[in-house]
């Protein structure tokens, strides 16, 4: 059995999307809907060990990624780059489109350990974009129809987003 996450202290708080343009992408959704600004940047940070791993061992890849806020939620946009990546199998296998959800939680490691423990692979982990976090994408698209969940560490700040790691360049600014 599975052990949940009781959302009562957490929410979802990210949706992630596959892409192959982040730049035109987040241009259109600033045009079209007025989300934004986006901050974009280049992942892994330049200087910051990415720990990244893929199905279970240590891999190198990147991706150039963007974040805007849409009410509670924060949108991601993810475009593959360089190497085999969980985002590029996804865009080979399905094409762009809804890739993950994401839950910031506490207890991260005690969760990502019983999730492990109770049979979910992990699918991809690494270090984020905010200093000091970390990330882990689970293999739930048979429990849930094809989405991913990613557990993230819940950051010691008021928001639990903690401090970018990096500035980017912004998209949609005002």
């Amino acid at each position: 059995m599975i052990p949940n996450i009781t959302l009562k202290n957490e929410n979802i708080d990210q949706i992630g999307i596959v892409v192959r343009n982040v730049r035109a992408v987040a241009e259109q959704l600033h045009t079209l809907l007025g989300i934004g600004p986006f901050r974009v940047l280049e992942w892994p940070i330049q200087g910051i060990d990415p720990e990244s791993t893929l199905h279970g061992q240590p891999a190198r890849y990147s991706a150039l990624l963007a974040f805007a806020r849409v009410g509670a939620l924060q949108l991601e946009l993810v475009e593959p780059r360089a190497g085999r990546s969980i985002w590029s199998e996804f865009l080979a296998e399905h094409g762009p489109g809804l890739h993950h959800l994401r839950v910031t939680i506490s207890n991260f490691e005690e969760t990502v350990n019983a999730w492990q423990a109770a049979g979910l692979k992990n699918l991809a982990s690494g270090t984020g974009v905010h200093v000091g976090s970390k990330w882990v994408y689970f293999d739930t698209g048979n429990l849930l129809d094809g989405i991913v969940l990613e557990l993230r560490k819940r950051m010691d700040d008021a928001t639990g987003e903690g401090q970018w790691a990096t500035e980017g360049i912004q998209i949609g600014a005002s």
